[in-house]
């Protein structure tokens, strides 16, 4: 346990994600009323916060806990990072947001965010406002540079993380870290890490090849249909970057699969994942 000094009138160090539901505006203007507020009220209980006031002065900061606060169709959530117990703040921020693209894809939304590492307020009790240098460098980095529909890291979080064992499991080395970290994140060819959602889901989804294929179904129809409804080029890129994430991972996944192993119903699983590879 580590003793925490906690300021209330200074900022602290938070991880602070952006998220953003992608192509708002166009659907504005193509559903209704009803069926946006759905959306919004999925978007929101998947990125939803556990951050409680505490009820004694020995309770602050015990875990790290998130805050998330909403306007619209953007949620910035704040991971408090330094706790009198070390549970990997970074990490569950990763499974966390998995679990946000899991529960958006499956209500037929797709997100972008940029995750870093910086100071913010949210107070004593997380019921002040939320501001600080933290949230600037995540939306510009969500509106500059993450222009597909990924959840991107700066690399400064991933040098951090690397290098500051506050970050990590009580009881973890770096290595042990790294090894969810290889599970959870891809890099791009320009050295961008994202979160690998489609390729952690597997492990995250309680039945694991059932809920993985009927995952991945409900991905590639959205991606498809979002080819059918793409109102421009700009928009079919981003669609094009999907749909390649979307077999590469499939891909993946058949290459190293005993082609052999059937469903009780004696139907193959290479069979049916490969039924998820989009043309």
């Amino acid at each position: 346990m580590t003793e925490i000094d906690f300021d209330p009138d200074g900022y602290e160090e938070c991880l602070v994600t952006f998220l953003d539901i992608l192509g708002f505006q166009s659907l504005l203007n193509t559903r209704t009323v009803p069926e946006i507020r759905d959306m919004l009220s999925a978007f929101r209980r998947g990125a939803a916060g556990n951050a409680e006031a505490p009820s004694r002065m020995d309770e602050v900061r015990l875990y790290s806990e998130v805050h998330a606060e909403i306007v619209s169709d953007a949620i910035v959530r704040t991971r408090t990072v330094h706790t009198q117990y070390r549970d990997g703040s970074f990490i569950q921020e990763l499974i966390d947001l998995v679990h946000v693209q899991i529960a958006c894809i499956a209500n037929g939304i797709l997100v972008r965010g940029a995750m870093t590492i910086g100071q913010m307020n949210v107070g004593y009790s997380f019921d002040e406002p939320v501001f600080g240098p933290g949230l600037v460098q995540a939306y510009r980095m969500e509106e500059r540079e993450v222009i597909f529909p990924r959840i991107a890291i700066h690399e400064s979080l991933i040098e951090r993380h690397r290098a500051d064992s506050s970050l990590w499991r009580e009881d973890h080395t770096y290595d042990h870290e790294r090894e969810h970290l290889d599970k959870l994140l891809r890099q791009d060819e320009a050295g961008l890490h994202y979160i690998d959602y489609l390729r952690a889901s597997l492990d995250e989804l309680d039945n694991d090849y059932e809920d993985w294929v009927e995952f991945l179904s409900r991905h590639k129809a959205l991606i498809e249909q979002g080819f059918l409804e793409a109102p421009g080029p700009v928009v079919r890129r981003k669609y094009n970057w999907l749909k390649n994430y979307h077999n590469r991972v499939v891909e993946e996944a058949l290459a190293v699969m005993d082609p052999n192993v059937v469903t009780d119903e004696d139907v193959s699983w290479f069979d049916l994942i490969s039924a998820c590879l989009i043309d």
